[in-house]
């Protein structure tokens, strides 16, 4: 909380408890706050009760930060107000989201005989936009843990509307994994008079004759990170990030069941109810 901050909460409460008292808990000087008296204290807009409490429960449910609370509240309880008015609100309530890490990611393949590994173009070419369902889709893997060890998640997302159209949970990162995800997209009513790109890293299973045939059955066409370039399936990287910083790192799942449930839940929530800007 700023000091600013702290300096208007003693002004609001100074009839009803002493300065000193204050400032004490607050942990400011009294001299810094007379100082800031004397120079004028901005105006502080009258407390609304209704509008705290209700940030207190959105916050409560997502510990979010200030912008997405803006715009529940105007969602869900159809309040219009300030961004600003949200933030000034949330330090004076104490809130605070927690702050997204800075994850410096290493992209590695493992070293298969070249002659079974099939590398495409990368023709994806980090043109994140579609303007249509199924035009462009991103997948990828990352491991995910609990308190007593760690599983591996395959995700395919749509850059049409950001869903998660199809994910998987495996103890081994292997060939299955990724085509029992594939499996729950590439279906029998997939349209495949709809041209349809699909990007990924070129780990192992993406390189394989065996994912290269079954994709061509349904007129997908593969597209393939550079080597050693995380940032060409930034869209993947990017879901991976929120679901670790903003779940299971936030509240770590006890055993393998925990894990899955919290990982169903965040997606199900990424799909249903996140506010994206595109």
């Amino acid at each position: 909380m700023s000091t600013r901050a702290k300096y208007q909460i003693i002004d609001k409460c100074k009839n009803s408890y002493p300065i000193g008292t204050l400032c004490a808990y607050l942990k400011v000087s009294k001299s810094g706050y007379y100082g800031w008296i004397k120079k004028g204290k901005p105006s502080v807009h009258a407390w609304n009760t209704y509008l705290a409490e209700k940030i207190q429960i959105i916050f409560d449910s997502s510990h979010k930060g200030y912008r997405y609370i803006w715009m529940q509240l105007q969602r869900i309880y159809d309040l219009y107000v300030n961004p600003k008015t949200v933030l000034r609100y949330m330090q004076l309530l104490g809130l605070k989201s927690p702050i997204q890490k800075k994850r410096f990611t290493s992209c590695t393949r493992r070293e298969l005989n070249e002659k079974a590994r099939k590398v495409s173009p990368n023709l994806l070419a980090r043109d994140f936009v579609a303007t249509r369902p199924h035009q462009k889709l991103v997948t990828d893997v990352s491991y995910v843990y609990h308190k007593q060890g760690r599983l591996f998640l395959s995700v395919i997302k749509d850059l049409y509307d950001n869903s998660i159209l199809a994910y998987s949970l495996s103890k081994f990162n292997d060939n299955t994994l990724v085509f029992d995800n594939l499996d729950l997209v590439f279906t029998q009513d997939w349209d495949i008079s709809q041209p349809c790109l699909l990007h990924s890293d070129q780990g192992f299973q993406y390189t394989n004759k065996q994912y290269q045939k079954k994709l061509e059955t349904f007129n997908v066409t593969i597209s393939h990170s550079r080597k050693g370039n995380c940032y060409d399936n930034a869209c993947c990287e990017n879901f991976f990030s929120h679901l670790k910083s903003e779940s299971l790192e936030l509240f770590v799942p006890e055993d393998e069941k925990g894990l899955r449930q919290q990982v169903e839940e965040f997606i199900f929530w990424y799909k249903m109810t996140a506010l994206k800007s595109n």
